[in-house]
């Protein structure tokens, strides 16, 4: 799972272009073969998976070079997850026109396939737009592909995690609670996710690494808390003590506002990360049980 596109994975479909407009090109024949790429699966039963398999394989062998193995564009063609004429397509038809005629005037050939084989790239594009539309079927797959060690020494080392977190203290059993795709969201966007079993999240200013503001009245008096809302008009801030929530309207520097925030770390690390180095951390992480 390539991280860095998505805490973090577009799952395919197919758009506007290959089918309406733009296409393909000579394909050489190293492309026949397409490197390891997400299977789609659904768990909808209104598509075969063995038909989805067949169809995605057809279509990276037959359009992959020119659309990309998901269909998202490739060497000169388009990003197909938008087409209308796929997403109108009836059982393979229209879909099936297009592939036996072919567009010459966009550089796409003609494509001799069976009715059978045309019948499978529309289920597998159909399955496409159908988990796309439907994010929450994806199954994640793959997540611990890293080197635990490698992980370990990246957290102690470049990445200086160990500066604030430990194997031995509040990370404890961390792989224990969470799972690995939890683990891997979190290395980004460690605030706003609750505990496990804590229930539902509370808002940002009650989560307890909340960014902190301090602010310095006119009469010197310094009051401090989570930060709320801050704009060129107000500041707002949380009072965990009282629980109240206070405001101020602002007048350029007055009231003065310095603002802190505990997680700024991670926040620096999010030009650093490499794909390797967010998988490696993971396997760590997943391994403290």
């Amino acid at each position: 799972m390539d991280v860095r596109r998505a805490f973090f994975t577009a799952i395919v479909i197919v758009s506007a272009g290959a089918l309406t407009g733009v296409a393909a090109q000579t394909r050489p024949a190293s492309v026949q073969s397409a490197p390891q790429r997400p299977r789609i699966t659904s768990t909808d039963p209104q598509f075969d998976q063995a038909s989805v398999d067949r169809g995605q394989e057809l279509f990276v062998g037959q359009c992959g070079f020119c659309h990309g193995s998901n269909a998202r564009g490739g060497s000169g063609g388009p990003d197909l997850t938008r087409s209308a004429l796929v997403q109108s397509d009836e059982q393979g038809r229209q879909v099936g026109e297009v592939l036996q005629a072919g567009r010459p005037d966009k550089g796409m050939p003609a494509f001799q396939l069976t009715s059978d084989q045309v019948a499978d790239i529309a289920t597998f594009l159909h399955a496409a737009i159908f988990l796309n539309a439907n994010r929450r079927q994806y199954q994640l797959l793959d997540i611990l592909t890293g080197d635990p060690k490698a992980g370990e020494a990246f957290f102690r080392g470049a990445a200086r995690c160990s500066m604030c977190h430990s194997a031995d203290g509040d990370l404890k059993g961390i792989g224990g609670r969470y799972e690995p795709d939890v683990l891997q969201g979190r290395l980004l966007m460690p605030r706003g996710a609750p505990a496990a079993g804590t229930g539902p999240q509370q808002p940002a200013y009650r989560d307890r690494n909340a960014v902190r503001v301090t602010l310095t009245l006119p009469s010197r008096e310094v009051v401090s808390g989570a930060l709320v809302r801050l704009t060129d008009f107000d500041v707002m801030l949380y009072d965990p003590a009282s629980g109240a929530i206070r405001s101020w309207l602002r007048n350029g520097d007055v009231p003065k506002v310095e603002v802190v925030d505990p997680l700024q770390a991670h926040v620096d690390m999010w030009t650093k990360w490499t794909d390797a180095d967010m998988h490696n951390v993971t396997a760590y992480l997943a391994s403290l049980k």
